[in-house]
């Protein structure tokens, strides 16, 4: 995969003393090589991130002030504003509107209420006042994103029985629209909300998207009792989006119908696949609807039931993913997301009775005509979790560099000798990786930590630029007038520092 130019330079640069550093460690045998790749990460990460002094530990809460943005702490040179104060308590992932440069608005999710489900974002507004319900009536509303094609996609992440809604012509909507039986999918108007019954039902978190309606996402399911965890599916559209938008009639739209595979990691035509069988080649295997339970009296395809009749690949819950745009520039459609795993508590804890460290990982498609979609997906592990960057949830990748940006949302406390100490949970930003012979990230950073120990970061997404990204702060708890309580925020960090390949840099995000 190409080095963008600033990790090449940035490694040019400091190959002399790294070589006069590694002698000298060579020299001593207690010497820590690894150590010593940390401390350069962080001696370097103006040229490797875009930022000075990535954050050594994670903030020691609890904080309740009523500043929103002091409820986080960042790296130097990098600062957060305030977009909004008026989201639900639980605002979760962003879609930016019209386009990821300029954009008028915001589309956010609320994973813990049915009122509001989505909210629409106006940023020529003030904070306080700038958040309006347009969709009520969903289940636990986790994933937002926008479509090629101009309109907007929201999905419950409610267990088996979660589906996928598409929104038409999103901005013009002025009366909330209720979802008023979410089996057979009926809504209070049908010419700008519509389920989406042909991709399935589960726990939906993420989508990777190609611009022919071609999606890639995953169960959002824990293994249990010896079964497999959630599984990643590709819905294939029966009538390709072709380009020519925005969709505003629901019929034309790619979602409306198609099939949908399973992901099943083994070698085209070999007998080992199964439970330990998570990276490698696989291939996509088409839903049998015929047996009993696949599909219920609505006509949901329940995806889950499918995965234990199919044995599709299982993973420890499957969360957000996102599309490389490094690789896409190269002709390559790869797609990252994070398995959670389970942890109970953080880093330098003395007791910890879950010790399950997450992962990101990464699907490669390759064309092979004669496979199932014409394409064989492969899957390799991208970054490897600890004690310190534990259960990583939602994910992004930073335009024009490749990094990837990692959020935790894991345990809010460690326990330490002298007792328990809050601790917040960390938003780590992550190399692609080299030349080297292995496929993971070259390195990763704590660039942000919530101070706000109750609350936790989700939904974080750049700005076409890579400079600045919005992200949410879940249920904040503000000790203000109105006592304290479950608030949202939804702030803005800016300050990386992006080093392009080409020179018409523009910082008209800033």
């Amino acid at each position: 995969m190409r080095r963008p130019t600033m990790l090449t330079c940035a490694l040019v640069s400091g190959i002399a003393v790294a070589t006069l550093t590694v002698r000298t460690m060579a020299d001593d045998r207690r010497a820590d090589f690894g150590l010593f790749i940390v401390h350069q990460l962080s001696a370097h990460s103006d040229q490797l991130f875009g930022f000075e002094h990535p954050l050594a530990e994670s903030s020691v809460g609890p904080f309740d002030g009523a500043d929103n943005t002091k409820a986080i702490d960042v790296a130097e040179r990098l600062y957060v504003s305030l977009v909004s104060s008026s989201v639900a308590s639980a605002t979760d992932q962003i879609a930016l509107w019209p386009n990821d440069d300029r954009p008028t608005h915001l589309f956010v999710c609320d994973e813990e209420t049915t009122n509001p489900a989505v909210q629409r974002v106006d940023l020529s507004k003030p904070a306080g006042s700038n958040a309006t319900t347009i969709v009520t009536g969903l289940v636990s509303c986790d994933p937002v994103r926008r479509t090629p094609w101009g309109t907007i996609i929201v999905a419950e992440e409610a267990g088996a029985t979660g589906g996928l809604y598409e929104i038409l012509d999103p901005v013009s909507i002025t009366t909330p629209i209720a979802v008023l039986d979410r089996g057979a999918g009926t809504t209070s108007d049908p010419t700008h909300l519509v389920k989406r019954k042909a991709v399935g039902s589960l726990s939906f978190e993420s989508f990777a998207i190609k611009t022919n309606g071609t999606m890639i996402y995953g169960d959002e399911l824990a293994p249990s009792n010896g079964n497999a965890g959630g599984a990643v599916y590709k819905f294939v559209p029966t009538f390709p989006f072709m380009g020519t938008g925005p969709v505003t009639l629901p019929g034309l739209s790619p979602l409306a119908s198609g099939d949908v595979f399973g992901l099943r990691v083994a070698a085209n035509g070999s007998a080992n696949w199964g439970q330990g069988a998570e990276v490698g080649m696989g291939r996509w295997v088409a839903i049998d609807r015929a047996p009993a339970g696949v599909v219920d009296a609505n006509g949901n395809t329940i995806l889950r039931n499918a995965q234990t009749l199919q044995k599709f690949t299982g993973f420890y819950r499957p969360e957000d993913m996102d599309i490389d745009p490094v690789a896409a520039e190269d002709g390559v459609f790869r797609a990252c997301w994070a398995n959670t795993g389970r942890l109970n508590f953080g880093g330098r804890t003395t007791v910890e009775n879950s010790a399950v460290h997450g992962e990101v990982l990464c699907l490669v498609e390759q064309p092979l005509a004669s496979a199932p979609t014409g394409t064989v997906p492969t899957v390799t592990k991208f970054v490897v979790g600890s004690q310190q960057l534990g259960m990583p949830d939602n994910v992004a990748f930073q335009p024009h560099t490749g990094n990837l940006v990692v959020l935790e949302d894991g345990p809010t406390s460690i326990v330490t000798p002298t007792g328990t100490q809050p601790r917040g949970n960390d938003l780590w930003i992550c190399l692609p990786d080299g030349d080297d012979d292995d496929t993971l990230t070259d390195g990763c950073v704590r660039f942000a930590s919530v101070k706000d120990t109750s609350a936790e970061p989700s939904g974080f997404i750049f700005l076409g630029s890579g400079e600045s990204a919005f992200v949410s702060i879940q249920h904040r708890a503000v000790n203000d007038a109105a006592g304290a309580g479950n608030h949202g925020a939804l702030l803005k960090i800016s300050g990386f520092n992006i080093r392009r390949d080409d020179d018409d840099h523009d910082d008209h995000d800033r």
